[in-house]
């Protein structure tokens, strides 16, 4: 248990700094003045993405035969191996880019609907409806920085600029990447829905026998 402890450390730094890169990244791409629609397209694309991966991994999907007779793996057994490490790769990447669009989608729809109902309760004080403050409390309150829909969400420290974020953002998305790949954890980037989706239902464990060898390879080769 001890000498695990720091794989389990390290998992967890390069997940998020996998996840870090990705939001940054998404801030500074996806509709970066508009956070009503940034979340939108994010949560969109999100759960697109995660129903075309789901639907790629269940049995009813042929384009994999296809694929197979139009780019056969290798007959070599450790370039064989490598083809289906890589192939396994890239359908995590998707599972894992889908989970994070769909946590940001939802985590910037929740901040714009917390605005709106402070906004409306903003103008519902301001039409009279409650009391103003007296002249006393109204020279010593200290009225917070109101958002701006639309603006970007990104960090407003002084020292910290957009391109900065940005660029800090891919590296530690490529950096993570390659650090989650090397100790064999890249599956670790997986959160709600895919985990739930993906990793454990029928689609993982469905019965048939082609399905199910197909899922022992995709579930068993760490990297």
């Amino acid at each position: 248990m001890t000498s695990s402890l720091p794989i389990q450390v390290a998992t967890g730094i390069l997940c998020a700094s996998w996840w870090r890169g990705s939001w940054y990244v998404l801030d500074h791409t996806l509709f970066p003045a508009d956070t009503l629609r940034s979340g939108v397209a994010s949560l969109t694309a999100g759960a697109s993405l995660l129903a075309m991966k789901q639907y790629i991994l269940s049995p009813a999907y042929n384009g994999t035969k296809i694929l197979m007779r139009m780019l056969p793996p290798p007959k070599d057994g450790a370039l064989r191996t490598r083809y289906l490490q890589t192939n396994r790769f890239i359908m995590l990447y998707g599972i894992g880019t889908a989970c994070v669009l769909t946590w940001r989608g939802t985590w910037l729809l929740w901040d714009e609907a917390g605005h709106f109902v402070a906004d409306a309760i903003k103008s519902w004080n301001q039409a009279g409806v409650t009391s103003l403050p007296s002249e006393h409390e109204a020279s010593t309150t200290t009225i917070p920085k109101e958002h701006h829909h639309g603006e970007s969400t990104l960090t407003d420290h002084p020292d910290i600029t957009e391109p900065v974020l940005f660029y800090s953002g891919i590296v530690s998305h490529v950096v993570a990447t390659v650090g989650l790949l090397y100790i064999g954890r890249f599956t670790s980037i997986m959160a709600p829905p895919a985990n739930i989706t993906i990793v454990l239902d029928t689609f993982i464990h469905g019965k048939g026998k082609s399905f199910a060898r197909a899922v022992q390879a995709f579930t068993q080769l760490r990297r």
